[in-house]
C-alpha cells in the first residue's frame, strides 16, 4: 500500500510564517489590513479586472456568487453529484433547486455529456465544480 495522501493539508513553504507573524505583530488579524488589500489587488490583476474582493472562505464566496445571480424559489442550478455540501447549500439558501448531474468516473468532475439532459426552462446557472484541482471540461 502506498503512502497516505491527505486531502487538505496546509502548505507553509514560503513566506507564510513571516507574514502571519507580521499580522499578529501589527494587530491586523481580521478581514481587513494590508495583506488582504494586497491579495485583492493581485487577484483582480490576475483576473484582468479593476476590482477584487476577498471573503472568509469558499462557502461565503459561493453564497455571494449565488446572491449576485438573484436566484429564487424554483430556479434551478446544475451541479455535479460529487462536490462539497457548500455548493448545494448556497443554491438552497435563496430557495433555488440543485439539479445533480453524475460525475465522470475518470475525472471526478461533472460529466458534460449528461449536461444537456439536465437543462430545463428553469435552469438559471451551471456550477461546474473543479474538484481537487481537476478542471471540468468547459469546451
Amino acid at each position: 500500500m502506498g503512502d497516505f495522501i491527505p486531502v487538505n493539508t496546509p502548505s507553509l513553504s514560503g513566506n507564510e510564517a513571516r507574514y502571519l507573524q507580521e499580522c499578529i505583530d501589527t494587530g491586523w488579524i481580521s478581514s481587513e489590513g494590508p495583506f488582504v488589500r494586497r491579495f485583492e489587488e493581485a487577484s483582480a490583476s490576475a483576473a484582468q479586472r479593476v476590482h477584487g474582493i476577498s471573503v472568509t472562505n469558499g462557502t461565503a464566496a459561493l453564497e455571494a456568487a449565488v446572491a449576485a445571480l438573484r436566484l429564487g424559489p424554483g430556479d434551478e442550478v446544475i451541479m455535479p453529484t460529487f462536490t462539497i455540501i457548500s455548493c448545494a447549500g448556497a443554491v438552497v439558501k435563496p430557495g433555488a433547486v440543485p439539479v445533480l448531474v453524475d460525475a465522470d468516473p475518470e475525472t471526478w468532475t461533472m460529466d458534460i455529456s449528461k449536461l444537456e439532459g439536465a437543462l430545463t426552462k428553469r435552469t438559471r446557472a451551471i456550477m461546474p465544480v473543479h474538484i481537487y484541482g481537476l478542471p471540468v471540461d468547459m469546451d
